[in-house]
């Protein structure tokens, strides 16, 4: 947790790997972004949808009719509001895994590394290479596989709490992207959809712009929670741990502590 900007400072296992799950498309979020502040991507821009990019778990395109045309910004919105997977492949696929990473890097957040598309995350988790969308949903489904480099926090995609941290201090403070993509990220941010983790207890009308991340013994989130004092980022990373919400609640709790203590 950081104080923004700048201020108060707590950190436990701080620059520890932890495998990302969804989280990872907060990077490919602002790596999007860049592309659009820098005009090689035009967030009107139309994106033809068609079935065979289905990306199974969370997300809605998955379920809709084939040739959809959606925007950039659609689709954007789409991976982070309701975390869609196919949306976040759509994305990698055009920014590419080396961009996300090269950007990060030159913000300073390099422990983050993006070797898999939500695709191949779930092929590796269930020790399926190259199974098609139905197989997938199938093994997803029934828990299946070894969990294999997915949940390996050396292997998959990963970053330190510190480096997520970070790119929530870089865009509260608009050091990168321009002020009106900082914006932007984060009012899109603002509308994840997900609240069981550091939304969760926080006073009823408390702010928070964040990303949350899901698979199997990995449950994340992190963001910035806009606290009546000042606003602070806040990653909550964890790998190993149960598949059910009793590990949500704990981390809302962690997270129920950090505030009050802020704002007492």
């Amino acid at each position: 947790m950081t104080g923004l900007p700048g201020g108060r400072h707590f950190g436990l296992r701080e620059d520890e790997l932890f495998p990302l799950a969804s989280l990872v498309k907060l990077p490919i979020l602002v790596t999007l972004y860049e592309e659009v502040r820098a005009g090689r991507i035009d967030l009107a821009e139309r994106i033809e949808y068609h079935t065979a990019q289905r990306v199974p778990g969370s997300g809605v395109l998955q379920d809709l009719d084939d040739g959809l045309a959606l925007t950039v910004r659609d689709a954007a919105m789409l991976m982070i509001t309701v975390s869609d997977n196919t949306a976040a492949d759509v994305l990698l696929e055009r920014l590419g895994k080396a961009n996300v990473e090269g950007v990060m890097g030159r913000i300073g957040a390099p422990s983050i590394r993006v070797p898999f598309s939500i695709r191949e995350l779930f092929q590796e988790l269930t020790d399926s290479p190259g199974a098609d969308y139905e197989t997938l949903r199938r093994l997803l489904r029934a828990s299946a596989g070894s969990g294999g480099r997915a949940v390996v926090a050396e292997q998959t995609v990963r970053a330190t709490p510190r480096d997520i941290c970070r790119i929530f201090e870089l865009l509260d403070s608009q050091v990168i992207l321009d002020e009106a993509s900082c914006g932007a990220v984060l009012e899109i941010l603002k509308r994840t959809k997900t609240d069981t983790r550091i939304p969760a207890l926080l006073p009823k009308g408390t702010v928070v712009a964040h990303k949350t991340g899901t698979i199997r013994g990995v449950r994340c989130d992190a963001g910035i929670v806009y606290a009546p004092n000042a606003p602070y980022a806040i990653a909550l990373l964890s790998k190993g741990v149960g598949n059910d919400l009793r590990v949500d609640m704990a981390l809302a709790e962690i997270s129920l502590a950090i505030y009050e203590d802020w704002t007492g």
